[in-house]
């Protein structure tokens, strides 16, 4: 038997095994194909004015310190722990002060030495030149009582510099914190040395009365968000919802999501929301969300 008859055998059996009066799925005599079912929520989805852009965040300290030595030493005194709140000028830590107290009263003893000599050489400088305008002594005395008296006033300079540089060591080994914040982290204990080279890091100070909320955008996107803009940021964690604006937005491309960062601020002067926590951003007006639809 030849191919060609195989082949209409095949054709006749699927016809005759579909059996009469069923119409062809396509063509003249079809029936008409059902709908398909509505996608739930399209309808809603077409009817939005606007969809906004969501993404996720970031919250950030807008200020924090790496609080270090001004100078090696031995903590002596650590009145703070984390989760403490600080002001600026509060004492964070200071370091064993024993030798700085004596130096500064070995500068001070040698000011004071300084000043007896300053003193006497005065006395013979103004009873030298009476005697030098009346021609009683000759230039040679003269000039030397001068430089004796001259040299008597940079011992007394000399002096008070020492001194201010032994209170300034001495302040120095308290450190005080530079802004106010909280105490986020805590590294050493009383009785540990630190060191200024390398530094050692004692504390962490962080100012959360504001956040920044830090979030990255697609390029399409951030081309039309600018400075100001406001976007809104819901936190899981706690239930907040705030508002916030765009304060900064990264002039660089990150080259491996091709996206760029943006910047908000976020106020916080209740102090419930944290560094680090993670929010839901929404961009809802402005050229942002017109571009995601």
């Amino acid at each position: 038997m030849s191919l060609a008859a195989l082949a209409l055998g095949a054709a006749a059996c699927s016809q005759e095994s579909s059996g009469p009066g069923i119409p062809p799925a396509a063509g003249p005599g079809a029936p008409p194909r059902e709908p398909l079912p509505a996608i739930a929520g399209s309808a809603d989805r077409a009817a939005a004015p606007a969809a906004a852009n969501v993404t996720t965040g970031t919250t950030f300290p807008i200020r924090s310190a790496q609080i270090g030595p001004n100078m090696s030493g031995v903590i002596a005194k650590l009145p703070v722990d984390e989760g403490d709140r600080v002001r600026k000028g509060d004492l964070l830590f200071r370091l064993r002060t024993t030798d700085l107290s004596l130096r500064v009263q070995q500068a001070k003893a040698a000011l004071d030495a300084a000043r007896v000599r300053l003193d006497a050489a005065k006395r013979e400088y103004d009873r030298t030149r009476r005697l030098f305008d009346n021609n009683a002594v000759d230039q040679a005395t003269w000039e030397r009582v001068q430089a004796e008296y001259d040299g008597a006033r940079a011992g007394v300079a000399a002096a008070e510099a020492a001194l201010a540089v032994a209170n300034q060591a001495l302040a120095d080994a308290s450190v005080r914190s530079p802004i106010d914040g909280v105490v986020t982290r805590r590294f050493k204990n009383v009785g540990e040395m630190v060191t200024m080279m390398p530094p050692t890091v004692v504390l962490v100070v962080e100012d959360h009365s504001e956040l920044e909320l830090r979030f990255n955008l697609p390029t399409r996107v951030a081309a039309h968000v600018k400075v100001g803009d406001p976007v809104t940021a819901r936190f899981d964690v706690t239930g907040a919802t705030r508002v916030a604006e765009v304060s900064r937005i990264s002039p660089n491309v990150d080259p491996r999501t091709r996206t760029v960062e943006v910047t908000a601020r976020l106020h916080n002067e209740d102090g419930a929301l944290k560094a680090g926590m993670l929010a839901k951003v929404e961009l809802r007006d402005g050229g942002a969300a017109e571009n995601a639809r």
